[in-house]
């Protein structure tokens, strides 16, 4: 596949590696999908306009229920306040 104008490759850094709620090594897009919950996580905390948290809120809900579906974590939210 053709490269396109101005894409340049960029290196993933390194990951650690972690495991699953059965123990077993996850994978480089399960870490992905990691990144980006305690991403969402840590920006609901924020103090942010109203709409930027709900949004922000809805969106932590839908992959949370990924991040359970994988078996990655299993975590209340409602629980820790968020």
């Amino acid at each position: 596949m053709p490269e396109r104008a101005g894409n340049t490759e960029r290196s993933l850094p390194e990951r650690a590696s972690s495991t699953d709620l059965l123990g077993r090594t996850t994978t480089a897009d399960e870490d992905a999908v990691l990144a980006v919950y305690d991403q969402l996580r840590e920006l609901v905390r924020s103090d942010l306009p109203p709409c930027a948290a709900a949004g922000l809120r809805a969106a932590l809900a839908s992959v949370a229920v990924v991040v359970t579906d994988l078996g990655l974590r299993f975590e209340h939210l409602l629980d820790e306040g968020v």
